[in-house]
């Protein structure tokens, strides 16, 4: 259980911070700028060796990492190193340089993960291929197909859920007549369909409308906090029957920071959760979310060929770089209501686990929304962080001179003034968010009485 919860965690963090620091270290050699130390976590060193110059180390706590480099401060008389081989003896831009280089390994990290995805495969939701309701005007109906048959077969290629069949369609030519064949007890009903039609047939296709059951639940989002759990069937939102999932979406979204009142049933035994919806694009385009999706019987994993899955890559970081970027502005524009969304290890542990247990796509996309997260967050302009560095580098590109030893010692204690406030607000929300799940879970039945698959 300990390694199901550390590994993902402690791979996702590995990438990461050596990929940043890998950044700089070989930004800084093409600088011909002396790297002392290339540190990956803080504290005492597990494990070092050196090689030329630098001592290579694996500390104990991996909460990050960093390259020292000789004349990276002021000396202690004031003045500004000098030497090829000092960091602040360089020009402004070669300073950027080694600066940026750090957030730029994460950015291309994350673009080769999502690139790598589609090749890997990508898991979509899925149902099994029997029809909802079909109706009286289609092909299907008067082809006899009704409702509760199970497609077999399109196209020759058997399929056994919609998603499949959604596949073939899209890889089958359309050009061909071609037949569909469904099941209803021990009879088949075999159609004939004229070429070009497959597109008009797929529009025709319904599932049964999906029961109000939980699928993932996303961590630090209020379901999660008030103990939602996977499986979990909701019978009604604030005293209204709800009997398809449809219904529970819109009996939510109406009440965005209000609290919400959930009948659920939990192994055959029903209980009352309380949940406020938030609104998490804070511009009243999603409102009401409580960060659960659909419980889908079914996964399909499609796999892409290699050029597909690298054409992907494009849109998908960009999303990425967008959703990160967002998040921070709702952050800094309305810090009271998004402040408890901030998160640390724990939180990164915690979705780390829960995405390695989805599948190894989404594990590996969480893995690209953190070089991303940590990209967007170093370049800020703030003193110790790599923005910082870069501000000060493109300040004296504009005054024609460095800054003076007092206003640099004074630009760093306001960055860690500002850096020490940011975690300290982490790690507070961190163990609340942990143990706030504990005291809803502890609240609710306990797991001998849940049932371990839902109906």
């Amino acid at each position: 259980m300990i390694q199901g919860f550390l590994l993902p965690f402690l791979v996702v963090l590995g990438v990461v911070i050596f990929v940043h620091e890998l950044g700089h270290f070989l930004a800084a050699k093409a600088r011909k700028v002396r790297v002392l130390k290339f540190s990956l976590g803080f504290g005492p060193a597990l494990f070092k060796f050196a090689r030329g110059e630098t001592e290579y180390r694996l500390a104990w706590i991996p909460l990050g990492g960093y390259v020292s480099m000789a004349g990276d401060s002021p000396n202690e008389d004031g003045s500004m190193p000098v030497g090829e081989g000092e960091y602040l003896s360089h020009p402004w831009y070669g300073r950027a340089f080694i600066a940026v280089a750090g957030p730029l390994a994460n950015l291309i990290t994350a673009f080769l993960i999502m690139s790598s995805i589609g090749a890997i495969g990508v898991t979509s939701p899925d149902f099994p291929s029997v029809l909802g309701t079909v109706a009286d005007s289609t092909r299907l109906y008067h082809a006899g197909v009704r409702e509760g048959d199970r497609i077999v077969s399109w196209a020759g290629t058997p399929v056994a859920s919609m998603r499949a069949i959604e596949v073939v369609v899209k890889h089958q030519s359309s050009k061909k007549p071609f037949e569909i064949a469904a099941v209803r007890g021990d009879s088949t009903i075999t159609i004939s369909a004229p070429a070009g039609s497959q597109t008009d047939y797929l529009r025709e296709i319904t599932i049964p409308p999906p029961p109000p059951i939980i699928g993932h639940v996303v961590v630090g989002m209020p379901a999660y906090a008030a103990g939602v759990k996977e499986g979990d069937k909701v019978l009604a939102v604030n005293g209204t029957p709800i009997h398809l999932w449809e219904e529970l979406l819109p009996a939510i979204s109406s009440h965005t920071d209000k609290p919400v009142v959930l009948r659920i049933q939990r192994g055959g035994q029903p209980f009352n959760l309380t949940v406020t919806p938030v609104d998490p694009g804070g511009l009243g385009k999603n409102p009401g979310r409580i960060g659960v999706e659909m419980y889908t019987p079914l996964k399909y994993v499609e796999r892409y060929p290699i050029l597909t899955s690298l054409w992907y890559g494009v849109p998908a970081t960009v999303d990425l770089i967008s959703g990160v970027y967002r998040g921070m502005w709702l952050t800094v524009t309305r810090p009271l209501y998004y402040r408890k969304y901030l998160g640390g290890p724990l939180f990164i542990a915690q979705a780390a686990s829960e995405q390695a247990k989805r599948g190894f796509d989404f594990y590996l996309q969480f893995m690209a929304m953190i070089n991303i997260a940590i990209m967007a967050f170093n370049l800020l302009p703030i003193p110790v962080l790599d923005g910082g560095h870069i501000a000060l580098a493109l300040l004296q590109a504009l005054r024609g001179q460095a800054i003076s030893y007092r206003a640099y010692m004074r630009f760093q204690k306001v960055g860690l003034a500002v850096i020490g406030t940011l975690l300290i607000l982490i790690l507070v929300n961190d163990p609340l968010r942990v143990v706030q799940r504990w005291r809803a879970l502890d609240k609710a039945p306990q797991e001998g009485q849940v049932a371990p698959t839902p109906p």
